[in-house]
C-alpha cells in the first residue's frame, strides 16, 4: 500500500512523472489520510488534492534521486505533501498570470462623483476627531491588515495611544451607525 517507488536509477522527466502517477494512483488512501487534518479548510476538491500529491510525490522523487536514498520516498513525500496541504488550507495560491493582477486602472476625474459606500464612511468618520479620521483613512488606504504598531510608527505616538485612539473611533462610529 505505501510501498516506495524503485528509483534504482536517475530517471528521465516522462518517467519521473510516470512514477509518480502511478504511485499517487495506487496510494489514494494514504493521500487522503495525510490530507485529512486540513480538508475541510481546503477550498479545493479531492482532484486538487491528488494533482498536489502528483507535484509532492515528483519533489519527493527527485529529492531521493539527488540524496540516493529511494528508501526515503515516503518520510520526503509526507513532509513535501503536508506543506502543500497547509498552504492550500490558509488559502495560498499560486499565481499562473501576472497580468491578472496588473490591470491598468482608469485615471480618476476630479469632478468625479463620490460612491455611495464612500459617501457612508465620511458620514461615519465625522463622530471622530480630526486625528481619529486621519488615522480611519489612513488605516481605510492600507493594502494589508495594520497592526496597533504599524499605527504608532506612522503618526509617532505610542501604541497604547493608538490602541485607544483606535478603540475609541470604533466605539464612536458604532454609536453613529446604530
Amino acid at each position: 500500500m505505501t510501498c516506495s517507488p524503485s528509483t534504482d536509477q536517475q530517471p528521465s522527466n516522462q518517467e519521473t512523472w510516470s512514477i509518480a502517477l502511478h504511485w499517487v494512483s495506487s496510494n489514494r488512501k494514504l493521500i487522503r489520510q495525510i490530507a485529512s487534518p486540513y480538508i475541510k479548510f481546503m477550498a479545493g476538491d479531492y482532484e486538487d488534492l491528488y494533482q498536489e500529491a502528483m507535484i509532492a510525490s515528483v519533489k519527493a522523487l527527485i529529492t531521493c534521486s539527488k540524496k540516493e536514498s529511494p528508501e526515503r520516498f515516503i518520510p520526503y513525500f509526507r513532509v513535501i505533501f503536508k506543506t502543500s496541504c497547509i498552504k492550500m488550507a490558509s488559502g495560498i495560491q499560486t499565481v499562473h498570470c501576472l497580468e491578472d493582477y496588473f490591470l491598468p486602472f482608469p485615471e480618476k476625474h476630479e469632478d468625479e462623483i463620490m460612491e455611495p459606500e464612500a459617501l457612508e464612511i465620511e458620514q461615519a468618520l465625522m463622530a471622530v476627531s480630526k486625528r481619529q479620521r486621519e488615522i480611519c483613512h489612513w488605516l481605510l488606504q492600507q493594502s494589508t491588515p495594520a497592526s496597533t504598531p504599524d499605527i504608532a510608527e506612522e503618526f509617532s505616538i505610542s501604541r497604547r495611544h493608538a490602541c485607544r485612539l483606535v478603540s475609541e473611533s470604533i466605539r464612536r462610529i458604532e454609536g453613529v451607525t446604530r
